[in-house]
Parts: C-alpha cells; sequence; structure tokens
C-alpha cells in the first residue's frame, strides 16, 4: 500500500466526454492522482459554470481545457490521453424513460456513444504501443441487446474489457446502480463504507437506509408522498419521527389531515428555507444534500451560481465519483 505522499507523485492525463460537472477530476484527484492535463467535453451551459466555479485556476493556467461539443473533437485533440472516461447520455437507453418507442443506442442522443468509439479507437490507433485505459459508464436498467452492443464495440478495440455493475449505495448514500465498462485489470468488489442516509440529511428523518436514486426531478410537496412510496421515487426527509415510524399505509392515510392543517396549496413561496416543512409534514433534498448523498464534497455544486432545480438535476446526472476511483485506482500502481 502507497502512502498519500507517493500517491500523489502519479501523475495522469484524463480526457473526459459527456464530462458534466468533471466528476472525473474530483474522482482521480480524491485517490491521489496529479492530475497533469483534464480535457473535458461538455455543452451544457450549468455544467460549464460549475466547472468555471470549481478550476477557474486550472482553466486559466491550461490544466484544464474545455473541448466543447464531442462531436467537433479531433483526435489529435486527446492523443496525450492516459485514461478516457465517458458518461454518454442514457436518453434512450434508460428503462424508466417516458418516451416510447425505446431506440437505445439508435437514438440521437445515445448514440452519440459511437463519437466516443471514435476518438478511443483514434488514441489507439495513433499509439500502438500504449495501452490506454478507459472507464465508460451507462444505466443498469438498459436492455440486455444496448449493453452487448456497447461491450462489442469495445472489445473490437480493447479485447480485454470488463464490464462491471456497481451500486453507489456501497459506498455512498444513495442508490445509483450503473454498468462500467473498463480495461483497468486488478479489479476488485466495491468495500461498503457503512455510510447511510440519515448521515447526510441536515435536519429532519429519514425512514430508510439509502437515498432512493437521485433523479433531475423530484416528488412535489403535495400529493409527492403517494407517488414516492408507489412508484419508489424520489427523496422524502419528514419532520416528525412519530410520522416518519409509521407503516406506508398509515403515513398515507394520516398526510391529508397534517397537508390541510398546515395551509400550503402547492404554490411556490419564494425564497423559501430548503430545509423548512411548508407542508407541516415533508420536505425534499437540497442540493448540498443531494450532493453529500452522491459524495460530492460540500459546495462542489452546492456553491455554484446555477438555479437550485440546476443543481439538483446535475447531481441526478452526475456519477459517484468514489466508485470512479474505486475503478482507476489500480493506475496508481501502473501509470
Amino acid at each position: 500500500m502507497k502512502n498519500e505522499n507517493e500517491k500523489s507523485t502519479k501523475h495522469i492525463r484524463i480526457t473526459s466526454l459527456f464530462d458534466g460537472a468533471a466528476t472525473g477530476h474530483v474522482a482521480l484527484k480524491r485517490i491521489g492522482f496529479n492530475i497533469e492535463s483534464y480535457k473535458s467535453s461538455e455543452i451544457d451551459k450549468n455544467c460549464l459554470v460549475v466547472q468555471n466555479h470549481n478550476y477557474q485556476q486550472e482553466i486559466q493556467n491550461g490544466t484544464f481545457v474545455q473541448l466543447g461539443d464531442v462531436c467537433n473533437v479531433s483526435i489529435e485533440d486527446v492523443l496525450d490521453t492516459d485514461l478516457l472516461l465517458v458518461s454518454s447520455p442514457c436518453t434512450s437507453l434508460s428503462a424508466i424513460n417516458p418516451h416510447t418507442p425505446v431506440l437505445g443506442l439508435d437514438g440521437p442522443e445515445s448514440s452519440l456513444f459511437f463519437e466516443a468509439i471514435r476518438l478511443l479507437g483514434g488514441i489507439k490507433e495513433a499509439n500502438p504501443n500504449k495501452e490506454v485505459y478507459f472507464i465508460f459508464e451507462n444505466v443498469a436498467s438498459m436492455s440486455n441487446v444496448n449493453r452487448d452492443r456497447m461491450t462489442a464495440a469495445l472489445a473490437e478495440l480493447y479485447p480485454n474489457v470488463q464490464l462491471l455493475k456497481y451500486d453507489s449505495a456501497e459506498v455512498t448514500a444513495s442508490h445509483r446502480r450503473r454498468y462500467y465498462w473498463t480495461n483497468i485489470p486488478n479489479q476488485t468488489p466495491l468495500v461498503p463504507t457503512g455510510i447511510r442516509f440519515s448521515d447526510v440529511i441536515e435536519n429532519g428523518y429519514v425512514d430508510r437506509d439509502k437515498a432512493n436514486v437521485l433523479l433531475g426531478g423530484n416528488v412535489t410537496l403535495t400529493n409527492g408522498i403517494n407517488r414516492h412510496y408507489a412508484r419508489n421515487i424520489g427523496n422524502i426527509v419528514f419532520k416528525e419521527k412519530w410520522f416518519c415510524d409509521l407503516p406506508t399505509s398509515e403515513k398515507l392515510q394520516v398526510y391529508p389531515m397534517i397537508l390541510k392543517e398546515s395551509g400550503y396549496n402547492g404554490k411556490s413561496i419564494k425564497n423559501a428555507n430548503p430545509l423548512g416543512f411548508v407542508n407541516g409534514c415533508y420536505r425534499v433534498l437540497s442540493p448540498l444534500e443531494c450532493e453529500r448523498c452522491l459524495g460530492f464534497d460540500d459546495g462542489y455544486i452546492s456553491s455554484a451560481p446555477i438555479s437550485k432545480t440546476e443543481k439538483i438535476k446535475m447531481v441526478g446526472l452526475s456519477y459517484s465519483p468514489d466508485v470512479i476511483g474505486h475503478i482507476a485506482n489500480p493506475l496508481l500502481d501502473i501509470l
């Protein structure tokens, strides 16, 4: 086992496609890498605000490069890559996508996966004597057909590709089941950390050990409790422990009376306290609690100058830095 001083001498050059909030930078720095360069392909304006908020100095000195649209990234732009991170859109892959028909990898956004294949293939061809390492991530709810197509496309370039399936609940306070494809050797199972949902909330009570999958949207503060239990989606923090401890059927019976007594009618309250219980019973997660659930440091996303809605949406679209760090960790002994 290397000590932290030894780890800090390890340098890495990363390219991250569909980079979002630059989670890969968080992950690789957290496990001890000195990030020599980080090239980020992202077009979402709010993601770019978060990147600029956290990496202003690195952007100014050229160690953090924003490449823009993946379709416009040339192989020459990324030839020096040691590790390629890819989190291509799951829009047409996810089982919870409300749109029909489910187009899978033939959908206009999810087909961008093949842009990543284009770049990985180009890097490999230009570096025939170098192993270019990669981690591809996407939803575990996709069909077996699409999963196998992705595996086959990667195996054409790197026959040693491994398909992993992890739930971030092993190392964070919330569930997030994902497939990960990688050619990084010496993979091991996640080691549970024991962190609980209750460990990351700022007030109130929760009725489960782990938060549900974080989504871009959440349940409402009027009848959202019914949707929460009927579909097992969204996350709720209760005001009172006695209510939190009730069986679900009793919660659903008692809640309408609490809502009526509160006088809350569903209208948004400007500058409302994100930790307040306006309906007298429960609230949804604050941006700070959301980022904690997935394993980000306090303020990484929540302190950025974007709206509360966009902060929560961004966490909902991110992957867990600690899962990526776990997969990448063997590179400390390889690079």
